[in-house]
């Protein structure tokens, strides 16, 4: 048995390996794939849409979900107490969230139809505010005379994937009490999750109702395969170069020709882990700041807002594309700054100003 000094030096030499990677390049990538996917499909531009295919929003958010199984798990297993470990999660999503659905009800009240008073009385406003704050944001997601021209009149689409996420961390918590308290084995739960997500999927998809397919237990299968990768780190990051090839096989096919989902999550969820764990030069990717969140909340208002507008028909269609894309890194990069940065914890502030160093 170790004692003590070599159990911690063990421990912290697993957590270094564990810290290294490159989680923020890949969450950049999945936050801009869907970011270029929005702009095409919003804008409607022709130039755009032979590109339509290269920017696939599902598997981007399913990269998401891994990321997030992974991450959620370690965050659960290091925080001391259940409180604590929800107060995290709620200061990393809520403050730039709460954020851009009262600024995006507030400052788009200067682009309404309706006029001040009409729009600040009307029965759809304080329904927005109230379904967006709460997370169920398809119960109202339009503001009144608000992008009533545009192809949907939706403020933010993007936020459906939220309330996934937050489902995903209140069910953690309830995962690991089924295992520690009532015994249950882990990876039999695990199992027993896995299969009934893409069971469920893979139905509603048959029935040709994506809508419903995508949501919480057709996305689970994802978050729970990043979970079970958290728990066999060290494993996973011994073999992972014989075990890339298989997965790439199996997920093309899945993907491609069987267009199927039984496979699929663990394999595309190992190709996630693979980059994460592999090309080091790219472990400080992050190191200005993470600002993957900003990009995904903040750049489905701002292409609705160029297209009420008409700048894609007024002027040049390229340099507006680009000048949307950028204001949304301006406005990423002062969200971390301002508001996301300050909530998150000690430790997570500490990591980021060694990445500086």
């Amino acid at each position: 048995m170790l004692d003590t000094q070599d159990f911690y030096k063990k421990n912290t030499r697993y957590l270094n390996n564990i810290n290294i990677n490159n989680f923020d390049f890949l969450r950049v990538i999945f936050a801009s794939t869907v970011a270029f996917s929005h702009l095409i499909e919003l804008s409607d531009l022709e130039f755009l849409q032979p590109y339509k295919v290269l920017f696939n929003t599902r598997l981007a958010i399913d990269g998401f979900f891994v990321i997030s199984g992974f991450l959620i798990a370690k965050s659960y297993e290091n925080s001391t107490t259940t409180k604590e470990y929800i107060i995290r999660r709620a200061k990393r999503i809520i403050p730039a969230y709460a954020v851009v659905i009262l600024v995006s009800a507030l400052f788009f009240s200067a682009i309404s139809t309706s006029s001040l008073p009409e729009y600040f009385s009307n029965i759809q406003f304080w329904k927005y505010l109230t379904a967006n704050l709460s997370f169920q944001n398809y119960l109202e997601p339009c503001l009144p005379g608000v992008f009533e021209t545009n192809k949907f009149c939706a403020v933010n689409g993007a936020l459906w994937t939220i309330k996934v996420e937050e489902a995903f961390y209140l069910l953690v918590p309830l995962f690991y009490w089924f295992v520690r308290s009532k015994k249950f084995n882990f990876y039999l739960l695990i199992v027993i999750v896995y299969l009934l997500s893409v069971f469920y999927y893979m139905y509603f998809l048959s029935i040709d109702n994506y809508r419903i397919a995508k949501q919480l237990p057709g996305a689970l299968a994802f978050f729970a395969t990043g979970i079970v990768f958290y728990k066999n780190f060290s494993l996973l990051q011994k073999w992972k170069d014989y075990i890339i090839i298989p997965c790439l096989i199996v997920f093309f096919l899945e993907q491609y020709i069987l267009k199927t989902q039984l496979l699929k999550p663990v394999a595309f969820g190992f190709m996630v882990f693979y980059i994460t764990y592999s090309f080091k030069f790219l472990n400080n990717f992050g190191k200005y700041g993470d600002f993957t969140y900003g990009i995904y909340i903040y750049h489905f208002p701002l292409i609705q807002l160029f297209v009420s507008l008409g700048l894609f028909n007024k002027y040049p269609s390229f340099l507006v594309c680009v000048l949307v894309l950028m204001l949304t890194l301006v406005l990423s990069i002062l969200s971390w700054y301002l508001i996301e940065l300050p909530y998150l914890s000690k430790n997570r502030r500490l990591r980021q100003k060694k990445l500086w160093t």
